[in-house]
């Protein structure tokens, strides 16, 4: 997971988790152990890499990448 958050780094992605809650944003910045940062509107979050169910490219349509 951790060179899926290297590749495309500075992307527009949607992240769903397992529980079905869908996070936007812009991976942001070098991921740290055990997750990814995504860069919101409102600031940052941080997403442990158990929770993702998914990841979606949001750049031209939706491309799942994971």
């Amino acid at each position: 997971m951790r060179h899926l958050v290297r590749r495309y780094q500075g992307e527009p992605v949607e992240v769903m988790d397992r529980y079905g809650r869908v996070h936007r944003g812009v991976i942001d910045g070098d991921p740290p152990p055990g997750g990814m940062v995504i860069r919101t509107g409102f600031g940052r979050r941080f997403i442990p890499f158990f929770l993702i169910a998914a990841i979606f490219l949001a750049r031209f349509r939706r491309i799942r990448i994971f």
